[in-house]
């Protein structure tokens, strides 16, 4: 069997698609959303992916091999490529900082590797400290983060850009929009100063708050804190099955 070589951000120096996990006790959020957004994407690129069979008793052993309380499971899928790997996670507990990134971004809808860009974007962010860049597409729409999808209150309402926009459809997004009444809509830049709350989402934060927007305060009141709430509380990790 070849050995696969990785790069610095420990992903296998190859392409493809990839998910990533958080995990509570050995137990994954949200595995099945994960598992059809892999499928889809990988019927779209052409990568042929094992059995969820076989998937799922991969994911039990590469847990149960390296436990860890809260954990990242990462599992990349490429051409004649599984790696699946799960570390330590430590939760984040301070509210994000965000700045804009001062150029056009084309957003992707597949999580795909090597992830090196998006890195990049994250650690120009960190440069200027703050902890990522809101992005936006060629209309002037806000689009995502380097590594999270956003959810704003603007006007009283609970929004996230669409798909269409040039965003990553991410499985906690989801979750918002399905089970916590966040509406879908376009937002352009121009709006931002009506923003009155925000959250960055991603499958290991879940719902990070907004502090600032680059010196602009954001609110943490009753609103954020009860979507906050939802959110998590539909985001529980369950049995790989």
């Amino acid at each position: 069997m070849t050995e696969i070589e990785f790069d610095s951000h420990g992903f296998p120096k190859a392409s493809g698609i990839f998910e990533t996990i958080k995990t509570v006790y050995g137990s994954p959020i949200a595995l099945g959303r994960h598992m059809r957004r892999a499928l889809e994407s990988a019927r779209e690129l052409g990568i042929g992916i094992p059995s969820e069979d076989f998937i799922r008793l991969e994911i039990r052993r590469v847990i149960a091999e390296n436990p860890h309380e809260i954990g990242r499971l990462r599992i990349c899928f490429g051409i004649d490529l599984l790696h699946i790997s799960h570390d330590a996670y430590t939760e984040l507990t301070e509210p994000a900082r965000l700045n804009f990134y001062s150029q056009t971004v084309i957003g992707v809808i597949h999580k795909t590797f090597p992830y090196d860009y998006r890195f990049a974007l994250l650690e120009a962010a960190r440069d200027e400290g703050y902890h990522d860049s809101i992005l936006f597409n060629e209309k002037n729409e806000i689009t995502e983060t380097a590594v999270a999808n956003l959810v704003f209150r603007i006007n009283s309402e609970w929004v996230t850009p669409p798909i269409s926009s040039g965003i990553l459809p991410g499985v906690v997004r989801a979750i918002a929009i399905e089970e916590c009444g966040v509406r879908v809509r376009t937002i352009h830049i121009s709006e931002i100063p009506d923003v009155e709350s925000g959250f960055l989402l991603s499958s290991l934060r879940i719902a990070q708050p907004i502090s600032y927007i680059g010196d602009m305060k954001l609110q943490i009141g009753d609103a954020a804190r009860h979507l906050e709430e939802q959110i998590r509380s539909h985001s529980q990790p369950v049995s790989v099955g």
